[in-house]
């Protein structure tokens, strides 16, 4: 797997032009990569950046506060997280200040601290040029208590303020959030997710002691009440962290607990899923967030036949076709699921031409260069 030779001294604290702030430690997945047992996807450009010659950093945004000062500013963040149903971490740019403070830009690939970066720097006459993007906007209200919601809607457009740019995942999230907002459309951009399909790709010898139906996913967007009540005689397996009610009359359905920084379950043992499953279930919630792209995109790149659900945050609308591409099917309707996974075991021919095409159009219109392509075109716009 191609790492950029100088990408690990690029990970965590330090000084640099361009700052990207995402959740997690990422040296072990670095590590993985040089052996090939990981993808780049979820670097979101970041390791392009550094092989075209930028001076670029990618740093943790859910570390532990350090010192006094910090376990009193985590108490108030998650007082007030709890609240309003918003992840409150502004105190992350003050213990990063030394090193984001003479940055020209700063990029922030998760929702919520998109918001606490803008809510910090609306406040400030001179800062970095902000960039937040977002996963599902749209939908940050909706999932908020009541009392989150009067207190929060307020802080959500001031701190979409305080953003010199906003991308989103998907058109649906960006046009609705216009909307909803009163955005500036020029201040705002899709950001195409990339797939590193020499990872994901298909492998003939890896052949599954049955035929399954596999579904993966942990955010909140998947619907897997819907899944388990669709009349599926095949064994189902679910892969997720939420939790997932699976009736005594559903003895087909396993649940597997999965996420690559939790579980034993790693990248490769995912691949390894994907590839022996006859039919992937993308089951999800009507929602704008393009909820389900990663999934979707891993296993069609695999060469898995597909079942998605048609929602209105579809991350590329039109471009996946029913029938050739994969099987939609309308959002909550448990029947139309079971008739597609039905349709897809039933003939294998269908099955090994849905997963041939979406293999194709999937590594011609997600490659990883796009989304590279997508951040240098985002990190160019503040540099001067």
């Amino acid at each position: 797997m191609r790492v950029p030779p100088q990408a690990a001294s690029r990970l965590g604290r330090g000084k640099a032009r361009i700052q990207c702030l995402t959740k997690g430690r990422f040296d072990a997945r670095l590590a993985d990569m040089a052996e090939g047992l990981s993808p780049r996807d979820f670097f979101y450009g970041f390791l392009g950046l550094v092989e075209r010659g930028y001076d670029a950093r990618f740093q943790q945004t859910d570390a532990p506060y350090q010192g006094v000062i910090g376990q009193v500013a985590h108490l108030h963040e998650r007082v007030l997280s709890r609240f309003t149903g918003l992840s409150r971490r502004q105190h992350v740019l003050s213990e990063l200040n030394s090193d984001w403070r003479d940055s020209e830009v700063l990029v922030s690939f998760t929702d919520h601290f998109s918001l606490s970066l803008g809510d910090v720097m609306r406040n400030r006459l001179e800062h970095p040029f902000a960039i937040g993007l977002f996963h599902g906007l749209s939908d940050i209200e909706n999932r908020m208590p009541t009392f989150g919601r009067l207190f929060s809607r307020g802080f959500v457009r001031n701190a979409l303020s305080g953003l010199d740019h906003i991308g989103f995942f998907g058109p649906g999230d960006r046009e609705e959030a216009i909307r909803r907002y009163g955005l500036d459309p020029d201040r705002t951009s899709v950001y195409a997710f990339g797939i590193d399909t020499d990872f994901w790709c298909p492998d003939d010898t890896e052949v599954p002691e049955e035929p399954y139906v596999l579904s993966v996913g942990s955010d909140p967007s998947r619907d897997y009440a819907t899944l388990i009540a669709a009349p599926i005689e095949a064994p189902v397996r679910i892969v997720t962290r939420l939790p997932v009610d699976v009736p005594s009359d559903r003895p087909n359905v396993a649940v597997l607990a999965g996420h690559y920084f939790k579980s034993p379950l790693d990248d490769v043992g995912l691949r390894r899923l994907y590839r022996q499953a006859s039919v992937v279930v993308v089951s999800l919630q009507d929602v704008f967030q393009p909820t389900g792209y990663s999934v979707c995109l891993q296993a069609m790149a695999c060469g898995r036949p597909v079942v998605l659900t048609d929602i209105k945050g579809l991350w590329s609308p039109g471009l996946y076709r029913d029938g050739e591409h994969c099987l939609l099917v309308p959002p909550r309707d448990p029947r139309a699921i079971a008739s597609s996974v039905q349709r897809i075991l039933g003939d294998q021919v269908l099955a090994q031409d849905l997963g041939e095409a979406a293999r194709a159009v999937t590594c011609e219109h997600h490659p990883l260069k796009r989304m590279d392509d997508g951040l240098e075109a985002l990190v160019r716009m503040g540099l001067s």
